[in-house]
């Protein structure tokens, strides 16, 4: 059996004094992230264990948290020294990670128990028939209370974890993500990424001129603008993903590109540096997998070398063959249309072999919120005729 896990975003009704107490607890925990940050860095471990070992009472006195609130910092600090050891430089009083002897989800109330600095709080929850009907029947044992400073508000955000069979198939069906289409599927269906591209380039462009300009407005629509860009591409992320996996059928095999270190194996011009460096393809490959493991399709993973340089019909592989972004023709057997769909032929050929370059099987992904519908997203397009009369 695979786990599908889901984080569903709840809102916290919370009066003023229980606010304040949830932002004290916020600060003294982000406080004892950074003075473990210091010792971790001090001593050159990442290390749990050997952490809690050095500074658990030290730090549980200081700021006068919980026993199981010291843990939890000392676990955030060690994952996130392990992830990005050279990025953690500072942590914020934004968030808390609790676990299941801090955090307890009251389905009888519709209400969540947190611990704090001055002990438990029981917090109702403001929540919808979509999330109610994702907790029904469940025992969660981890979440993060989170802390909106634009919006003023608090969030829990509570994992659930729920058995689902062995993802099963055998027709593999490709999918080749890039710039100028976000997906192109094997099957036909197309997202062109013009429209996607042309909106962060007005992101990009507006933040440049707001920040050459300083002023206190500029640095106000500029607090106000943050993060908006992430959140709309998210919610494109989520809806691409979907209609792929929507378009599948059972027995299907979803066949992605590994493109882990994409950024640093290609060279592109300096004019497409920037998005490049801003191309979501991982929280896309995050969102499909979630989504394909829910339906019970499998997804796997193939080296992406020349997948848009090969002949699918013959496998002659040349770099003349793609004449331009969009055409492919051979210069073998003369099979051409757009290079973009035969690249997404050329991976989910590449399944069915070892020897081509199959890596691996996702059988865990997280979810994200999903928020309004992007509209004309997506197109169909014929997929190729491989018999010699179909040129």
């Amino acid at each position: 059996m695979a786990t599908l896990i889901k984080t569903v975003r709840c809102k916290l009704q919370v009066g003023q004094e229980e606010a304040s107490i949830l932002l004290e607890t916020m600060s003294r925990f982000a406080s004892a992230c950074q003075d473990i940050r210091e010792v971790a860095l001090e001593h050159k471990t990442t290390n749990k264990v050997k952490l809690q070992h050095l500074c658990y009472q030290e730090i549980k006195t200081r700021y006068g948290l919980q026993a199981n609130l010291v843990i939890r910092a000392i676990a955030r600090v060690a994952e996130a020294m392990k992830r990005k050891p050279r990025k953690v430089r500072k942590f914020r009083p934004t968030s808390i990670s609790l676990d299941q002897r801090t955090f307890r989800w009251i389905p009888e109330k519709e209400s969540v128990s947190v611990s704090t600095h001055v002990g438990r709080l029981v917090l109702p929850v403001q929540i919808g028939n979509y999330q109610r009907h994702l907790l029904a029947g469940q025992n969660p044992t981890s979440a993060t209370l989170v802390y909106s400073r634009q919006k003023n508000e608090f969030y829990i955000n509570i994992v659930l974890s729920t058995p689902v069979p062995d993802p099963k198939g055998e027709r593999p069906v490709g999918v080749d993500r890039g710039l100028k289409n976000i997906a192109v599927v094997s099957n036909g269906l197309v997202f062109p990424g013009g429209t996607i591209m042309a909106r962060r380039r007005h992101f990009r462009k507006l933040r440049q001129a707001l920040q050459k300009k300083g002023t206190k407005g500029a640095k106000r629509l500029l607090k106000r603008l943050s993060g908006k860009e992430r959140r709309w591409m998210s919610n494109v992320n989520h809806v691409v993903a979907k209609r792929i996996v929507e378009s599948l059928k059972p027995g299907d095999i979803l066949v992605l590109e590994d493109l882990k270190y994409i950024r640093e194996r290609i060279r592109v011009s300096k004019k497409q540096r920037a998005d490049m460096h801003s191309w979501a393809f991982g929280e896309l490959q995050r969102f499909v997998e979630y989504k394909a493991l829910e339906r019970g399709i499998p997804v796997v993973y193939v080296d992406p070398r020349n997948t848009s340089r090969t002949c699918p019909r013959c496998g002659h592989c040349e770099k003349s063959n793609r004449s331009s972004q969009a055409h492919f023709r051979c210069k073998s057997c003369g099979f051409q249309h757009h290079a973009d769909l035969v690249a997404s032929i050329n991976i989910a050929q590449r399944a069915g072999s070892l020897a081509m370059g199959c890596r691996h099987t996702a059988l865990k992904a997280r979810r994200m919120k999903l928020q309004g519908i992007a509209r004309g997203a997506d197109a169909r397009a014929k997929p190729p005729d491989f018999s010699p009369g179909g040129l």
